[in-house]
């Protein structure tokens, strides 16, 4: 016989909560692998690579941008290197919960997101040897 509160939380997402960087701090390394999203709250991030000695910045991203979803998405290895420019503050979106908020996501548009995320892998990976004048 089941419990009046089984079941009661399959429709509540695992707890988010927020952290702080200083300027200067990584969020995380580009090839890590990625168990969290992020959404920017306050503050500047800048999305960088690395190709051999050439560091490129791809972007500087500022509040209500989401960090790290791409390697939840795919499963693949972080394709960024995230650090801080100035102290900012993050809400820290778990493996579990953005799984949560995925699963209940229409088909088509999970499909979508899996797709523009190869894209944009491959957009990004171009970019840098565009940048660094690589064959």
């Amino acid at each position: 016989m089941s419990g009046p509160d089984e079941g009661a939380n399959d429709d509540i997402a695992p707890s988010q909560h927020e952290i702080a960087l200083e300027a200067g701090a990584i969020l995380f390394s580009e090839g890590d692998v990625g168990d969290r999203a992020y959404v920017v709250r306050t503050g500047r991030m800048e999305v960088s690579r690395r190709v051999g000695s050439a560091h490129v910045v791809l972007a500087v991203e500022g509040p209500g941008t989401i960090l790290g979803e791409m390697a939840l998405i795919d499963d693949q290895p972080r394709s960024a290197t995230i650090r801080a420019l100035e102290p900012s503050s993050l809400t820290v979106v778990p493996r579990e919960a953005f799984d949560f908020h995925l699963a209940r996501t229409d088909p088509v548009i999970r499909m979508l997101l899996e797709r523009f995320t190869t894209i944009i892998r491959s957009i990004s990976a171009e970019n840098v040897r565009l940048i660094l004048g690589i064959r």
